[in-house]
C-alpha cells in the first residue's frame, strides 16, 4: 500500500472577480452514465466559465484556419486518446501519436491544458507500455493536473514523477443531482422487500475490479434469511455476467437487476437499502461512495485509494484493511444497533454536504484563472 506523507501543497493565487469569460473546451464523455460531469460544469458556470464539448480533432481543424476559440482544454477520462486494441497495436500506436501531436499543437497555440486524473492507469489496461507512456507525456504537456485526494497526488507523483502544479480538488457530492422524493417504505414496496429485512446494496456498472464475486462468496456464508443483497447495474462482461447468474440462482435472497439504472430509479435502491457495499479490488477514487453518502447511506469499503481519507470507520460506514476481511465488515454492519445505524446515516449525509460543488467550482475557476 502506498505510504502517505504530507507535503506542502501548491498554493493558488487569490481568486478575483471574473472580468471576462473563460472559455473551456472539453472532449465529450460517452456514455454519460453519471452526473459528475454535468455537476462539474454547472459549478464553474457561475464563475464566468463557458464550457463547450468538442472532439480534439475538431479543435485542430479550427486551429489550421487560425481560429483559436477558447482558453483552456480540459481532459477527464483519456482512454479515447490512445484507443488501445490488442489485435491492432500498430494502429493503436499511430492513433496515440496523432493525438499527442494534436495536444502539442494546442499547447503551442497557447491553450492551457488541464487534466483531471480519475485513474492513474485504466482498469482494463490492455497495452500498459503504450498507456503509461502516453500518460507520462501528457503529465508533462499539461499546465495543471487535478487529482481528488492526497493519496491520488502521491500515487500520481510515484508513477509519473509530476509534482508541480498538481491540485487536489475532491470529488463532489450528488445531493440534488438525482431525484430523492421516495420514502423508505415506498422504495421497499417497489422492490418487494419487507420492512424488517436488512438490505445490502451494490449499485452501479458491474466490472471485475469492483469485487462482485468476492461479495457473492461472502454473502452466501450469511445464513440469516432476513438479509437481502441487491445487485443493480449494467454488466457488459459476458463471463462475469454468467458467473453472477450462476452464483445467485440458488439464493432467493439475492435480487438482480442487471441493467442500466435510470437516474429517477436510483432513489428507489438507495432509500430501500441499509448499507451500500463497494468491495473494490483496486480503486483510486469512488463516485459510488459519494453517491451513497449523498443519500445518507453508510458504506462498507476497503481501506484503499482515497476511501480511507473520506470514510471514518464506525461513523460513515465500515472500512476493512484486507480483502479477506469483507465478511467481518458486513457482519459488523448487520449487527449494528438501529440507533447507531440512524446516527451513521445522519453523519454520512453531513459528510456528503462538505463536498459541495460551489467550493469545487471555485477551486477549478482559480486553476483556470491562473493559467489564462
Amino acid at each position: 500500500m502506498l505510504k502517505l506523507t504530507v507535503n506542502r501543497p501548491y498554493k493558488l493565487a487569490e481568486i478575483n472577480k471574473p472580468q471576462s469569460t473563460i472559455k473551456v473546451l472539453t472532449p465529450p464523455v460517452y456514455p454519460l452514465e453519471n452526473n459528475y460531469i454535468s455537476c462539474l460544469w454547472s459549478s464553474v458556470h457561475s464563475y464566468g466559465v463557458e464550457v463547450e464539448q468538442i472532439e480534439l480533432s475538431s479543435i485542430v481543424i479550427q486551429l489550421k484556419t487560425n481560429q483559436r476559440t477558447a482558453d483552456v482544454f480540459h481532459l477527464h477520462w483519456i482512454q479515447s486518446c490512445y484507443d488501445l486494441a490488442p489485435n491492432r497495436i500498430l494502429q493503436s500506436l499511430w492513433s496515440t501519436l496523432k493525438n499527442l501531436r494534436h495536444l502539442f499543437l494546442l499547447k503551442s497555440q497557447g491553450y492551457q491544458l488541464v487534466w483531471t486524473v480519475h485513474n492513474t492507469l485504466s482498469h482494463n489496461c490492455s497495452a500498459p507500455l503504450i498507456e503509461r507512456s502516453f500518460r507520462w507525456i501528457l503529465s508533462r504537456l499539461c499546465s495543471d493536473i487535478i487529482v481528488m485526494s492526497e493519496y491520488s497526488r502521491q500515487e500520481f507523483a510515484q508513477m509519473y514523477g509530476r509534482t508541480h502544479r498538481v491540485h487536489i480538488v475532491p470529488h463532489g457530492n450528488y445531493i440534488g443531482a438525482y431525484p430523492n422524493q421516495i420514502s423508505r417504505a415506498e422504495a421497499r414496496q417497489e422492490l418487494g422487500i419487507a420492512p424488517h429485512q436488512k438490505v445490502l446494496l451494490h449499485l452501479g456498472k458491474i466490472k471485475p475490479y469492483k469485487g462482485i464475486n468476492q461479495l457473492l462468496a461472502v454473502f452466501r456464508q450469511i445464513k440469516d434469511p432476513d438479509v437481502v443483497l441487491i445487485i443493480a447495474g449494467l454488466c457488459r462482461e459476458p463471463e462475469l455476467l454468467a458467473e453472477i447468474k450462476q452464483a445467485t440462482e440458488a439464493d432467493s435472497r439475492i435480487h438482480l437487476q442487471l441493467e442500466f439504472i435510470k437516474d429517477e430509479d436510483i432513489q428507489i435502491y438507495m432509500n430501500a437499502c441499509d448499507w451500500v457495499v463497494l468491495p473494490y479490488e483496486k480503486i483510486l477514487n469512488s463516485g459510488g461512495a459519494l453517491l451513497a453518502l449523498s443519500f445518507g447511506r453508510p458504506v462498507i469499503v476497503p481501506c484503499k485509494g482515497s476511501l480511507s481519507e473520506i470514510i471514518t470507520d464506525g461513523k460513515h460506514g465500515f472500512c476493512y484493511p484486507r480483502d479477506r476481511d469483507l465478511g467481518i465488515a458486513i457482519n459488523r454492519a448487520l449487527t449494528t444497533p438501529i440507533e447507531h445505524w440512524q446516527q451513521m446515516c445522519t453523519q454520512s449525509y453531513a459528510l456528503a454536504q462538505k463536498y459541495n460543488w460551489s467550493k469545487i467550482g471555485r477551486q477549478i475557476y482559480k486553476i483556470y484563472q491562473q493559467g489564462v
